[in-house]
């Protein structure tokens, strides 16, 4: 059977029959694992300007990593969803097709990006206003979630009219909390709810790519860090949800407690006090170092470009859509970069018609792509650079030491 002569829509959702080796067939349910193999078109439109709601759902891509009932596709096909792609590796539904050595590799660096939040009772959970600042700069809001929405190029118009497609129209009202908040403090710490959340205490700065804490158990993992309740949450959708967030979103691994309505009250004051979202300023931007050693590009693969950029930045590896970086998307432009060579490395970026080459560097002296891996770091907190977009986009920043090895390999010319 010649699977490339199926369309991607048909090879999605139909099992079909394939010869073995002994000369019969089997049944394959895994058809879209197959489609992996095959060349697929760009997901989604990246230079027009959307005009409905619809359009800017697709036009910024979301069906990358959620499903978003009322588009088509729901969910993009396993070869550009990051998500579903991660949830079949670590089901094992690759196992058949791929070579062991390889799927046991992707299994060990999955630890990012195994489930998005259910769009579907948004607007029961965030505030309009909230959700439509986010979109233009996001920052970590589960901080063991392992990444976040991704920066994506869209400005105010855009982000209403996704909000509008996700029916998310609630705001604050003038009414202020009734509840005592030093009694909602005592709930807190008598429940245990920091077992699971942060309370504006998260790590930030040790929340590095790879990190063991990602890896923590999943109730912890999808908790929210609780200093951003205020702005993110009215106080209507707040109570509501502490009396039974299991009707607003039924997978939730919250559980439900039996708070009396004054518990409610005290508990929702406490977390709506200002104190609790006060986040601090970034720091100065991190200045890498020169390696007092010699680096060549396999090092600089192994560590970067072969296992987490070529997923979005790759000519060489996929067929068809080569990732957001490359052949466009998130509302970019596609720029042609392929970090999956060292030969795409040194091309650079295609701007105003050509490759600029490696280090494109900076007005201050910084290689461009250190610059990017820098800049990530500060958009954990929802402060964004204005000129550069930090990487890895959507992931948690790369550790120092790994920003000092690109870093030194850069000032050494690239060697091979």
């Amino acid at each position: 059977m010649d699977l490339r002569s199926l369309p991607l829509s048909y090879l999605a959702g139909v099992a079909i029959l394939v010869a073995t080796a002994g000369g019969g067939f089997v049944l394959v349910r895994d058809a879209d694992v197959l489609a992996l193999r095959l060349p697929t078109k760009v997901l989604a439109p990246t230079k027009r300007a959307p005009e409905t709601p619809r359009e800017a759902v697709e036009h910024f891509q979301c069906n990358r990593c959620h499903v978003v009932p009322g588009i088509e596709p729901a969910s993009a096909p396993l070869s550009e969803n990051c998500v579903t792609c991660h949830q079949a590796i670590t089901a094992g539904r690759l196992d058949p097709w791929y070579q062991e050595a390889e799927v046991q590799r992707w299994k060990e660096h999955l630890t990012h990006l195994m489930r998005t939040p259910d769009l579907r009772s948004l607007g029961q959970r965030v505030k309009r206003s909230w959700l439509i600042a986010w979109l233009q700069a996001p920052h970590m809001v589960r901080p063991l979630y392992g990444a976040t929405m991704p920066r994506m190029k869209i400005g105010p118009k855009d982000a209403e009219r996704i909000a509008d497609f996700l029916a998310v129209t609630e705001e604050e009202s003038e009414e202020p909390p009734r509840g005592d908040a030093a009694a909602g403090r005592a709930l807190y710490e008598k429940n245990a709810c920091a077992s699971c959340h942060y309370l504006g205490d998260a790590p930030l700065a040790a929340l590095r790519y790879g990190a063991p804490e990602f890896r923590a158990p999943s109730a912890r993992r999808r908790a929210p860090d609780l200093r951003y309740v205020r702005s993110r949450m009215s106080l209507a959708q707040l109570r509501r949800w502490l009396r039974a967030p299991h009707s607003i979103l039924p997978d939730t691994e919250m559980p439900t407690f039996p708070f009396t309505p004054r518990e409610v009250e005290d508990l929702a004051a406490f977390l709506r006090e200002p104190a609790a979202e006060v986040a601090a300023g970034p720091g100065p931007p991190y200045k890498p170092r020169l390696l007092e050693r010699e680096v060549r590009y396999p090092e600089v693969a192994r560590k970067l470009t072969r296992h987490l950029c070529y997923h979005c930045h790759s000519d060489s590896r996929r067929a068809g859509d080569q990732g957001p970086g490359n052949t466009g998307g998130f509302g970019y432009d596609g720029v042609s970069l392929d970090l999956a060579t060292r030969a795409g490395i040194l091309r650079g970026i295609k701007r105003d018609g050509r490759f600029r080459g490696l280090p494109d560097r900076m007005e201050d002296g910084t290689p461009r792509l250190v610059a990017s891996l820098v800049a990530r770091h500060a958009e954990l907190d929802g402060h964004a650079h204005p000129s550069v977009t930090g990487m890895p986009l959507g992931f948690p920043p790369l550790p120092d030491e790994d920003i000092d090895l690109i870093f030194t390999w850069i000032e050494q010319g690239a060697p091979e």
